[in-house]
C-alpha cells in the first residue's frame, strides 16, 4: 500500500503570512485527475488562484511543458488514485516538481459541494502553503518506481482472481444445496467436476 506522512496539518501562521505577503515566485498546479481528463487550478507566486481549467491528458501535458519552458520554478500536486503513477512521471520529466497526496477530504470550509474546480484549488492551496515552507500541508505518497508498480498490479490481480473464484465456489455449494445434493469440496476442479450428480 502507499505510505503517507502521519501529520496532515493544513496551515501554518508563517505559511500564511508569506502567501499574502506575496510568497515565492513560481507556478502551482492543482490537479483534480480523472481517467480521460484533468481538471487544474494555477497559482502564480503568491496571487489568487485562477479559475480551473479542463484539459485533455495530452493537451495538458502540452501546456504544462510550456509552464516549465518559461524559466519559472512550477510545482504540481494531485491525489493518489486507480490511475496509478504516469502522470507524476510525465511531469517529473518535463522538469515539474510533482507530488501526490493522500486522498482526503477536501472541503475545508465544510461547504458540503464537491465538484472537480473546488477539489483542484484546494489541492492548488495546501501545495502552496507546501511550498513555503509547512512540510504539514500535505500527506505526501512514496511514489513507486515502474517496476514496483508493476509488480504490485499483478499481486492485486491474483487477490481479485482468488476473490471472484471464492465467490463462484459459494454460489456452486449454495446451488447444490438446493437441489439436495451434498456439497462437493473443491467442485469446480476437472475430476470432481465432471463426477457430479446434478440436473443438467
Amino acid at each position: 500500500m502507499n505510505k503517507c506522512h502521519s501529520n496532515t496539518e493544513l496551515s501554518s501562521h508563517e505559511g500564511t503570512r508569506r502567501q499574502f505577503n506575496g510568497g515565492k515566485a513560481g507556478i502551482k498546479l492543482g490537479i483534480d485527475v480523472h481517467q480521460d481528463f484533468y481538471v487544474v487550478v494555477r497559482q502564480e507566486g503568491g496571487s489568487n488562484p485562477k479559475p480551473p481549467q479542463r484539459f485533455q491528458k495530452e493537451a495538458f501535458l502540452y501546456w504544462a511543458a510550456k509552464r516549465a519552458g518559461s524559466g519559472a520554478q512550477v510545482h504540481a500536486v494531485y491525489e493518489a488514485c486507480g490511475f496509478g503513477f504516469g502522470l507524476q512521471r510525465n511531469l517529473t520529466a518535463l522538469g515539474i516538481d510533482c507530488y501526490v497526496v493522500c486522498p482526503q477530504k477536501l472541503d475545508e470550509q465544510n461547504r458540503r459541494v464537491k465538484t472537480d474546480g473546488l477539489d483542484a484549488k484546494a489541492l492548488c492551496l495546501k501545495l502552496d502553503r507546501f511550498v513555503q515552507g509547512n512540510r504539514d500541508a500535505m500527506a505526501l505518497v512514496r511514489v513507486p518506481t515502474e517496476q514496483e508498480e508493476q509488480q504490485r498490479a499483478i499481486h492485486r490481480q491474483r487477490e481479485q482472481l482468488v476473490k471472484a473464484r471464492k465467490q463462484l465456489e459459494a454460489q456452486g455449494r449454495s446451488l447444490m444445496v438446493n437441489h439436495g445434493l451434498e456439497p462437493v469440496k473443491s467442485w469446480w476442479k476437472r475430476g470432481n467436476f465432471g463426477a457430479l450428480q446434478v440436473p443438467e
